[in-house]
């Protein structure tokens, strides 16, 4: 998902395109200094909210969600970033909180962003993505990716006091498979740089640090079978979007769903949002019973803008 203020806000229509089919080469990290702050031991979770477009702090700290997933700044810019003394706040009221944060493709917006890619792309960029505007897909597995957009944007959230990282556009190892490039590789690499990320913030922040994939589902089978059980060794949670609700079809449902178990199994925690109306949350929370399989669940907004929180743990701790 991404800002409001940069792009216009897509209907479910396009939601059902963004999760219609759940389809690097990073080399050691640089030296790194150590974060002042410690981060704190997980705790159980059994709730969480998605709020990316101007989150408030104080808000977030009095809501009754344990684990929130927001952006590392308020409007996606350098300028308006949290500080640790921001999230300091939120781990006073006991919160977990996630940095959401786009692997697989570069957003105009960002600080890391150069005018000057227009007229003259790095290496690493690839084409826009038509769905929205001003983001464009990247080759992950390149060193200039990892020392232009990656680390530099890491080091800020490591700064800030996050206690790991939300990460979006997996499925960008499925793109470059569709360019041609064979999905074990792809995949493969994609599962390189999640590693390559957990190193890098547990060697920083401590080994409790929080990895969490967003959706991207098939790369534990696209992938080798050793990249499989590295993937499955490294991150801590999984995030999905519209598991249960505006599918793109009974199959890729059923699909998602095999996949998400095989996760489950393994003892990662699968967090999903659903963007629907606040009247079908308890035909959510009934579907959810159905399954074989513990899932941590949020309804989010038809519109998927994800610029407020919902009043859903309300029905949620009513069941």
């Amino acid at each position: 998902m991404k800002f409001k203020n940069i792009f216009v806000i897509l209907l479910p229509l396009l939601i059902l395109s963004c999760v219609a089919k759940e389809p690097q080469k990073p080399q050691a990290s640089q030296t790194m200094q150590t974060i002042n702050h410690e981060l704190r031991k997980p705790k159980e979770i059994t709730s969480w909210a998605y709020w990316l477009q101007g989150p408030s702090i104080a808000a977030l700290a009095e809501s009754p969600y344990d684990l929130i997933v927001m952006d590392y700044s308020a409007d996606g810019t350098d300028k308006r970033k949290f500080l640790a003394k921001d999230i300091s706040v939120l781990h006073k009221f006991d919160k977990t909180v996630l940095s959401y944060f786009s692997i697989g493709e570069a957003e105009e917006y960002r600080f890391y962003w150069q005018k000057k890619w227009k007229d003259n792309p790095p290496n690493f960029l690839g084409p826009e993505n038509p769905d929205w505007t001003g983001n464009y897909k990247v080759k992950y597995w390149r060193e200039d990716w990892w020392e232009t957009g990656l680390r530099p944007y890491l080091d800020r959230i490591l700064e800030a006091g996050f206690d790991g990282v939300y990460l979006d556009i997996i499925d960008g190892y499925w793109f470059w498979h569709e360019q041609g490039v064979d999905v074990n590789s792809t995949a493969d690499d994609m599962v390189k740089l999640i590693k390559r990320i957990a190193d890098y913030c547990r060697a920083k922040a401590g080994k409790d640090f929080i990895v969490c994939p967003q959706n991207g589902l098939g790369i534990i089978n696209d992938c080798s079978p050793v990249y499989r059980d590295l993937y499955l060794k490294t991150v801590n949670m999984v995030g999905l979007e519209s598991l249960l609700a505006n599918i793109h079809s009974k199959d890729d449902q059923n699909y998602r769903l095999k996949l998400a178990k095989e996760i489950a199994d393994s003892t990662i925690t699968i967090l999903d949002v659903e963007y629907i109306d606040e009247q079908e949350y308890p035909d959510y929370l009934e579907q959810l019973k159905a399954l074989d399989f513990k899932i941590i669940p949020y309804g989010s907004t038809p519109d998927a803008a994800l610029d407020s929180l919902t009043n859903f743990n309300k029905y949620h701790q009513s069941k």
